[in-house]
């Protein structure tokens, strides 16, 4: 999305997925140096991230590669809808990410279940922005 389209929320939640995934990234380095890491293992960790997040970002340009829709089809709210799922899908990756992070560096452990239930959250967004995004297409071309 172009950021002369983004509204000051917008701009704010992609501004916090930043500053979220920056900080991310430097409590890896700290866990690295404070638990004695291997470098290649927080190295790892880090590029995921940054690839992950890069991917999430492209989508957010060329929202019309999420469904294989053509720029034709993927305007106004379907855009719209497909911009949305992909933000709050990286937010909640890197919110997920940074709080196993600073549990990681404050030396505590999650219970196992929370890395299901961040993907569980993830794949009920998408789902709900999915059905918003078929609807919306089922009725444009039913007529």
């Amino acid at each position: 999305m172009k950021k002369s389209e983004m509204t000051w929320r917008e701009m704010l939640a992609e501004a916090v997925g930043l500053v979220a995934a920056i900080v991310y990234l430097g409590l890896q380095v700290y866990y690295g140096f404070a638990y004695h890491v291997s470098v290649t293992k927080v190295l790892l960790n880090l590029i995921v991230m940054i690839l992950v997040y890069a991917g999430f970002t492209m989508l957010g340009i060329y929202p019309e590669r999420v469904n294989g829709l053509t720029k034709e089809v993927c305007t106004k709210r379907v855009r719209m809808y497909t911009i949305r799922m992909v933000r709050v899908a990286k937010l909640i990756f890197v919110g997920g990410l940074l709080v196993t992070s600073i549990c990681d560096a404050m030396g505590k452990e999650l219970p196992a279940f929370y890395t299901v239930a961040v993907l569980v959250l993830m794949v009920v967004t998408a789902s709900y922005y999915e059905y918003r995004i078929i609807k919306l297409l089922r009725e444009r071309y039913k007529k």
